[in-house]
């Protein structure tokens, strides 16, 4: 079986949304597959930045109902009717949140099988052993299998799949975050010249 058979013959899964089933049908070749994953990695990056807008506007109302209860004032109706939408808000909010996980997974899975294959391509190119080759598929098979998960949870409405390590993915962000505020740091910080010297006439 040729590489580019078993890489079609992974994503066949009726577990797989069509759209991507699709494009491995259609694919000639590794680069027709780039440029398919490149497309759902586009349409998985505009959701995902049309939700996170969402996410900060619903978490901006949130804060601005929890404020005007902290500051008292409201009578009994009002201020059930307050904590009622601030229900459902957060309701909303977990929502979003949800969507929001399962598509900035879908694109960093798609980002990782993008890798993959342009791996692929380049170790047949390059006339690599075909047990090398076999090694990078297994690899994308991994991926694969953590993309069905996602499709799964994405399209049943439950829970962002198991797999996914919150925990380090805050870490890989508090990592970020630490080197972009060192960065800004860096960057406030005067540089101190040496004083010009007098000069002296000999």
């Amino acid at each position: 079986m040729s590489v580019m058979e078993m890489l079609k013959a992974l994503f066949q899964s009726p577990d797989l949304p069509d759209e991507t089933r699709q494009i491995y049908r259609d694919a000639g070749n590794p680069r027709d597959l780039i440029k398919g994953l490149e497309i759902l990695r586009g349409r998985n990056e505009i959701d995902l930045r049309e939700n996170e807008q969402e996410l900060i506007g619903l978490e901006k109302a949130i804060a601005l109902e929890e404020d005007g209860v902290r500051k008292g004032g409201l009578t009994r109706t009002e201020e059930t009717i307050a904590l009622r939408r601030i229900d459902r808000l957060e309701k909303q909010k977990a929502n979003i949140e949800r969507q929001v996980s399962i598509f900035n997974q879908n694109v960093n899975l798609h980002l990782e099988l993008i890798a993959k294959i342009q791996e692929v391509e380049a170790m047949r190119s390059r006339g690599v052993d075909e047990d090398q080759i076999d090694g990078v598929v297994n690899d994308v098979e991994d991926s694969v299998q953590d993309y069905r998960r996602v499709s799964i949870a994405a399209e049943s409405g439950s829970a962002v799949a198991p797999a996914v390590d919150e925990a380090a993915e805050r870490r890989r962000l508090e990592e970020i975050r630490r080197r972009i505020m060192g960065q800004e740091e860096k960057a406030r910080t005067p540089v101190v010249e040496d004083a010009p010297r007098d000069r002296t006439l000999e």
